[in-house]
């Protein structure tokens, strides 16, 4: 009898839980919709934290958006695997951060699926390939060109600038940086403290994250709390696990983290170089940086400390600020509400693209032709 009630006892208890569970989920979409999705990111010794390799998943963001990914065996965006030996005539490596990744948008309506399928459409043999990976910068971008992207010999790599990413250099993930500028390669922890590893193999929490908004908002609380107590105690208190941004009056650029900018991107350059390819920047802005440009017909700050730097290293910086202030589209048209571009914004991003590699590679063809006579 005792067993009986003991056991009538569990199942009201499971079910009360279940019951309060539904009630928040319910609560939560209608008053606070949470991002759900599966865990995004993997941690790799040679890389740090990429996206999942081999993933296929959907995220879904109420009233924002809802788009379907898929990642190969390098976590690079797209089901394609790729041989070091080119099938084609041109590869084309696209390096940046979750707007080169396509965060928002279906794995064609990237701006690096679209350049390749504009490219192909002009008959041109190309290969396109999408490294960009959310919220890394400039150093991860040096870094995954110097372990795996120099491996497939592209002839051209474009670097996706964004202005946060001077943030990122500054977190020296990836490398300490001598009094010369020399770069010294650190090694990466995958130790991803107590809580995560223990949320990491607990079962059902993947599929939790992927679908309950409730469970997203507990977790997004929790990112806060680690954030405000990096923010508190200093920036080793969050271990590496949570990344922040802080937007000061004039942007992300400061005397600091420009130097540190300056230095990866003539590195990158170098090694793009040294694999046999060219580099190519272009500038992504924000949502607010197409309005002010819209209002002021001038750049961001932001944008012209980029611009400086591209320029002391030789390279041009190709901005798409005023390709999407002059569009005719509206803010909403072309940004999501969490920031993000939009599939039209991506389309225009990849017609402009397309023109300026088309170009690009048309131009390397000649001076490779040339230097053979």
């Amino acid at each position: 009898m005792a067993v009986v009630k003991l056991f009538l006892r569990i199942i009201g208890v499971l079910l009360s839980f279940l019951v309060a569970f539904a009630v928040a989920e319910v609560a939560v979409r209608h008053i606070s919709p949470q991002e759900v999705g599966p865990v995004r990111f993997a941690c790799l010794p040679e890389l740090g934290d990429i996206p999942v390799p081999g993933q296929q998943g959907e995220r879904r963001f109420s009233g924002v958006f809802a788009f379907r990914y898929s990642n190969n065996s390098l976590g690079w965006r797209g089901r394609r695997e790729y041989r070091e030996k080119k099938p084609t005539d041109y590869r084309v490596l696209f390096l940046g951060d979750s707007f080169t990744y396509g965060l928002g948008v279906n794995d064609d309506q990237t701006f690096a699926a679209q350049v390749e399928q504009d490219l192909r459409a002009d008959r041109l043999s190309v290969e396109v390939m999408n490294a960009g990976a959310p919220g890394k910068g400039t150093d991860y971008a040096l870094k995954c060109f110097q372990t795996v992207g120099r491996k497939f010999h592209p002839d051209l790599t474009v670097l996706g600038f964004f202005c946060n990413d001077f943030q990122d250099n500054a977190r020296g993930e990836y490398y300490n940086i001598g009094s010369r500028g020399e770069l010294q390669v650190k090694p990466l922890n995958c130790n991803r403290g107590a809580i995560k590893t223990l949320l990491d193999h607990l079962p059902g929490y993947n599929w939790l994250i992927s679908w309950s908004q409730a469970a997203n908002l507990v977790k997004q609380a929790g990112v806060e709390a680690l954030i405000n107590r990096g923010r508190q105690s200093g920036p080793d208190a969050t271990d590496g696990l949570v990344v922040s941004y802080d937007r000061g009056a004039s942007g992300y650029a400061t005397a600091a983290n420009k130097p540190l900018t300056g230095i990866y991107v003539k590195q990158l350059n170098a090694a793009v170089k040294r694999a046999g390819g060219e580099l190519m920047m272009c500038y992504i802005p924000i949502s607010q940086e197409v309005l002010d440009y819209r209002r002021t017909r001038t750049i961001s700050p932001d944008e012209r400390a980029i611009q400086r730097i591209a320029a002391d290293n030789g390279m041009m910086l190709w901005s798409l600020t005023p390709l999407l202030a002059h569009s005719g589209q509206s803010i909403e048209r072309l940004y999501y509400k969490e920031g993000h571009w939009t599939a039209a914004a991506h389309a225009l991003a990849a017609r402009s693209l397309s023109r300026l590699i088309q170009s690009g590679l048309v131009r390397r063809r000649q001076l490779m032709s040339n230097s053979l006579k």
